[in-house]
């Protein structure tokens, strides 16, 4: 196989340009002058024997295509990036690595501290940087994949089967109310789900969970009354009302056993697979291996769940 005469770095300055769309922004963005950027663009443009770039008024727009490159250029900087950093050992006593983790709030609460206290252990320079998931997890997790190193959601969230991923641990749904709530009793019936107020959350980000796909498969669609972003303070905003939630068994402390009781469901819910993914251009990486290697067996030393809600 023959690869085409054209400098790697070109490529680069190629993704910049097509992303910004502008040829300043674009050399800020790889650190070259605005006349080195505009002279990588003219190679550009003899080697493709495409504009990339036309001027429409008084700003630059994709050429067909560039628009094709573009959709197929930052998997493939991200797969390149990943070979060339492959290297044959890693040693985590001696790396100051920052790691990426994407979850939820309610796998941070879970994962988090032993997750914490094994990396520095092992670890002691490196560091991790937990972030929040957003709307790509569902839209375009690939995307998603590629700006971490973990991303931790529960199975079925998304079908990509060429993905590598790790089952961590699973939890249970559990339905509760306020103690203090007489409009329900101990069990539901479906209409009951049906007509009952919510509290939900992540409806923003357009996230079915299974617990409602499987209430949506007997024609059943919860009413959300309260929306929130987070699933680790679901418990904590039907006190004192006569609302209803669905939360994680996990996440069951002593505020749950104090003021709400367990309310039993006509169906059984599946259980919550949470599951670490990663890019497919990270097999290469040791310390990636490494990083899952040590969040598998967190997640296999968790246990399990243990619900704290009086029945």
């Amino acid at each position: 196989m023959e690869l085409p005469s054209l400098d790697l770095n070109l490529v680069v300055v190629l993704h910049a340009l097509l992303e910004e769309r502008n040829v300043t922004r674009a050399g800020e963005r790889v650190g070259l002058s605005q006349p080195g950027t505009s002279a990588a663009l003219a190679r550009l443009r003899r080697h493709f024997d495409d504009q990339l770039l036309e001027r429409v008024g008084g700003a630059y727009q994709l050429t067909p295509l560039a628009q094709a490159l573009r959709g197929q250029l930052g998997a493939t900087l991200a797969q390149l990036q990943g070979v060339l950093a492959a290297q044959p050992r890693f040693d985590p006593a001696a790396t100051d690595r920052r790691f990426v983790v994407a979850c939820s709030d309610s796998v941070l609460a879970v994962l988090g501290p032993p997750l914490v206290a094994a990396v520095t252990r092992e670890a002691p320079s490196a560091s991790l940087d937990f972030r929040s998931l957003d709307a790509r997890v569902t839209t375009d997790p690939l995307a998603l994949l590629r700006d971490v190193d973990l991303l931790v959601v529960p199975r079925g969230l998304f079908a990509l089967p060429d993905v590598p991923s790790v089952e961590l641990y699973r939890d249970r749904w559990i339905c509760a109310t306020w103690r203090g709530n007489a409009a329900v009793g101990d069990r539901l019936s479906l209409e009951d789900v049906a007509q009952a107020r919510w509290v939900m959350p992540f409806q923003q980000l357009l996230m079915s969970s299974p617990a409602d796909a499987a209430l949506a498969a007997l024609g059943v669609d919860r009413h959300c009354a309260v929306r929130v972003e987070s699933f680790s303070v679901l418990d904590r905003l039907v006190v004192g009302t006569d609302l209803l939630v669905l939360f994680h068994e996990r996440l069951a402390g002593e505020l749950t056993a104090r003021d709400l009781r367990v309310v039993e469901l006509p169906v059984q819910l599946p259980p919550i697979t949470e599951t670490a993914w990663s890019h497919p251009s990270r097999r290469l990486d040791p310390g990636h291996r490494w990083l899952v290697e040590v969040v598998s067996g967190v997640g296999a030393g968790l246990g399990q769940p243990t619900a704290s809600a009086s029945r």
